[in-house]
């Protein structure tokens, strides 16, 4: 049997896309970790509930822009609220609740009502977050739009929106064009990066009995741990992701999981 393992790689960042990181490797790594799982549960959560939009929503209402944001109910729980109009005025008209990847609970509000000050906070962060996307030129590398990831503040700290190229197939996955942007809670950006400088669109080979694919690998310049688009990764294609980073370590992602498998 052939294991097969999927490969990419990435291009040296100037030092004006890499800011100076003052966190531990420790410190990176737990928060790779933490802050990849949530962007896959946001990203989910978005996913299921708009099937569930789609579905009972008459297409007649779905007309004008607006969008939605995702919030924690409780530790199982994220709650979608879609909502029409810009940040400032808009007004949400569809609710649902999302556990375990699923869908548990929707609703067609009775009428429309004005996002709480917390959504307000997480719309008008998604807005900032495309204009500093134009402003700096950063674009998805598929022909799809971002997949937006508006992660909630924790303590008063800020908020974290992820511009993600997004999955256009089954089979593959787009390890470029993905960026990561901080927003104060009064507005302010207080900082931006590119994850990577080059689109890089892994394809999975079919399995069958003589192959087996044993995760994708990516030659990872840009920073000296694996990040959370990684462990996204990992959860989206349900396969390891092995990261080569530049002292010549190689990295396994399994999910949240981190761990050096080679040292130089």
């Amino acid at each position: 049997m052939a294991i097969v393992m999927v490969a990419a790689q990435a291009v040296q960042a100037s030092p004006a896309v890499m800011p100076k990181d003052e966190r531990s490797e420790a410190q990176r790594l737990a928060d790779a970790s933490i802050f990849g799982v949530m962007i896959y549960a946001f990203d989910r959560a978005a996913w299921v509930s708009t099937d569930s939009l789609m579905e009972i929503v008459p297409k007649d209402q779905l007309g004008g822009t607006g969008g939605y944001v995702v919030e924690p109910v409780d530790k199982d729980t994220l709650r979608a609220t879609y909502f029409k109009g810009a940040a400032a005025s808009a007004r949400a008209f569809f609710v649902a609740d999302v556990r375990a990847g699923k869908t548990v609970r929707h609703e067609i509000l009775p009428e429309p009502v004005s996002l709480t000050p917390a959504q307000m906070i997480l719309a008008r962060a998604r807005e900032i977050a495309t204009q500093e996307a134009k402003a700096k030129g950063y674009r998805p590398c598929t022909a799809a739009p971002f997949n937006t990831v508006v992660l909630p503040s924790v303590n008063g700290g800020p908020v974290t929106v992820y511009l993600l190229s997004p999955q256009v197939t089954n089979d593959s996955y787009m390890m470029g064009g993905n960026y990561r942007v901080a927003i104060a809670p009064d507005g302010r950006i207080v900082g931006s990066r590119a994850f990577n400088t080059s689109c890089l669109n892994l394809t999975l080979p079919d399995e069958d009995k003589d192959t087996k694919v044993a995760g994708l690998f990516v030659n990872h310049l840009l920073d000296p741990v694996p990040t959370e688009i990684h462990v996204f990764a990992s959860y989206s294609v349900l396969q390891p992701v092995f990261v080569l980073t530049p002292d010549k370590r190689t990295w396994q992602v399994r999910g949240r999981d981190i761990s050096i498998i080679t040292r130089p």
